[in-house]
């Protein structure tokens, strides 16, 4: 008991210090209060800061410097694929911050995720190419935000999951955060086209990778004009 209770109290330090990152309340480059101030500041001892700082350390968020202190680190050294991180990120996103965050995050998905329609449209199994079929079918009968976010969310995982590479295994947590987003912060479920997400499938189940990779561009190229708040994002469409 005691052991989980001191990991529980080590994980609420890391993720205090770490949202104080990614909020910008702790700035690139500055130096980390001293261990004492630190550990009155949280209420831990000096043990659990220590492992705390280790664990944001493994994360790329802060670097200790013999003799100097422990620092924040460049974001671009942050592992921002971390399952952590994404959720400090989001959980401290404020209005202004939450366009910049959505493009970014479409912006690799861009990257990536056609490329991955494209694999699952060439490899993915009989049962693998009936199953996105399947959730296609859910996503079409949704009718609410919360039921529209689960159902995409299932299909745009099971096409990354299907591709049969285990490197895009990491950028599912992406996805999956992006969806939420774009779900509980725009309009994505007002202006949900559907026309894409029909013919990723129609290319998957007739192996036709590059009318997939089209179609999965086609479906992340909607979010755009709906996370600039737009009221009547352009109706895109995939052949």
């Amino acid at each position: 008991m005691e052991k989980n209770t001191s990991k529980r109290r080590t994980d609420i330090a890391a993720e205090t210090i770490g949202k104080q990152i990614v909020r910008g309340k702790l700035s690139i480059g500055q130096v980390l209060p001293n261990d004492q101030v630190m550990c009155e500041t949280l209420g831990i001892s000096r043990t659990i800061l220590r492992e705390a700082l280790r664990i944001l350390g493994a994360k790329g968020l802060v670097k200790a410097v013999p003799k100097a202190g422990t620092f924040v680190n460049d974001s671009d050294k942050w592992a921002m694929l971390d399952s952590d991180i994404l959720n400090w990120l989001t959980d401290t996103t404020t209005s202004g911050r939450l366009e910049p965050l959505l493009v970014e995050m479409i912006d690799i998905r861009l990257a990536i995720e056609p490329g991955a329609a494209a694999l699952t449209a060439s490899r993915a199994q009989a049962a693998e190419r009936q199953r996105i079929s399947e959730l296609f079918q859910s996503l079409k009968l949704a009718n609410t935000p919360a039921s529209s976010h689960e159902a995409e969310a299932a299909f745009i995982d099971r096409i990354l999951a299907n591709c049969h590479n285990r490197f895009f295994n990491s950028h599912r947590i992406l996805a999956k955060t992006c969806l939420k987003l774009l779900f509980d912060h725009t309009e994505r479920y007002n202006y949900l086209c559907l026309t894409a997400h029909e013919a990723a499938v129609r290319a998957i189940i007739n192996y036709e990778p590059q009318n997939a990779r089209r179609s999965m561009q086609a479906i992340l190229l909607q979010a755009s004009p709906i996370i600039r708040n737009k009221k009547n994002p352009a109706d895109v469409s995939a052949g």
